[in-house]
């Protein structure tokens, strides 16, 4: 139930996935080139890169972590091993061109795109130096009827895209609304107040009942609340309630749960079955809550806050303090 994501373990899911994608897309450039080139001595080399590509999707698939951590290392080596092989047809053939290189210098774009990604932390210039170097190589030993310029503005360009997008500002954190609360899971005191004002101005319009329940905890002597308390409450709270519930960790003591389409008499049942949870819960170490519950009912036209505030102030004026 818990949730606590950081911005390094989201940065790292991102990076496993765009690897993995990459990883798919450049099998299945490689598979239709062998199926094009079939049945050359150039389709062989297609195959070799395949195969192993292929085999880390299937692992992937699987449920293996491994191919997440050696996607990206894997599409690296498999291009180089294209251009060490184009390299190699060329000079040990010694014509004039050589079908491979042609090949990769028309995928160059997408390889510059893939290096843009994958390299986003290196200086502007050396990335844009290796993308160039790519280009001018496969480009010697192309056809003859290649263009360089054409090839190398499109890789540039596209490179410069990809760089501009990864380094774009994010958005701050005044337009960006947190959704869940970091340690307990449950949604953020400003997304049940989104979600409140919708249910709510529903609840006018259509005369159906809407009703909110509080349950405010406090550590019953001198031993502080810990985290691991709190998101045991939220636990309790939340095996409580339906899908169509939102329960909120409205402070660092109280948590408050929106029902929708639910009448004050059952939004009370509902309260009387949480600190029931309470009751029955060990929270270990001789640790003991003191719990205050209560519910409230919305009344139709009442501005959304003040039945929080009606809430807040019956949990502060309750005298049915139980201690668990």
């Amino acid at each position: 139930m818990t949730e606590n994501r950081t911005g390094s373990g989201s940065t790292k899911t991102i990076q496993s996935k765009g690897a993995m994608g990459a990883l798919l897309g450049l099998f299945v450039v490689a598979s239709v080139e062998f199926q094009r080139l079939w049945p050359t001595g150039t389709s062989a080399i297609y195959l070799v890169v395949a195969l192993p590509l292929l085999l880390l999707w299937i692992a992937h698939q699987s449920g293996w972590k491994v191919p997440e951590r050696i996607a990206g290392l894997a599409v690296d080596i498999s291009i180089y091993v294209l251009v060490i092989a184009s390299i190699g047809i060329r000079l040990r053939s010694g014509q004039t061109s050589s079908e491979l290189a042609s090949t990769l210098l028309f995928w160059a774009p997408l390889v510059s795109a893939w290096w843009a990604w994958r390299y986003q932390n290196l200086p502007l210039r050396l990335w844009l130096l290796l993308g160039a170097f790519f280009v001018m190589l496969t480009w010697q030993f192309a056809s003859v009827h290649e263009r360089l310029d054409e090839h190398l503005i499109l890789s540039l360009f596209i490179a410069l895209f990809v760089r501009y997008a990864l380094h774009a500002d994010p958005p701050s954190a005044e337009t960006c609304m947190p959704l869940r609360d970091s340690l307990t899971g449950l949604a953020s005191p400003e997304c049940l107040e989104a979600e409140l004002a919708h249910v709510s101005a529903i609840s006018d319009r259509y005369r159906l009942p809407l009703s909110l329940i509080g349950c405010r905890v406090a550590p019953d002597g001198s031993s502080p609340i810990l985290d691991e308390h709190l998101c045991q409450c939220a636990n309790l709270i939340a095996d409580r309630t339906r899908s169509s519930d939102t329960s909120c960790q409205w402070d660092r003591n109280t948590f408050v749960i929106l029902l929708p389409n639910t009448p004050g008499d059952m939004a009370g049942k509902l309260a009387r079955e949480i600190r029931e949870s309470f009751e029955h819960f060990n929270f270990g170490q001789n640790f003991r809550l003191t719990v205050t519950i209560a519910a409230v009912q919305h009344e139709p036209g009442e501005d959304p806050m003040s039945t929080v505030s009606t809430l807040e102030n019956k949990l502060a004026n309750s005298e049915t303090q139980c201690p668990i």
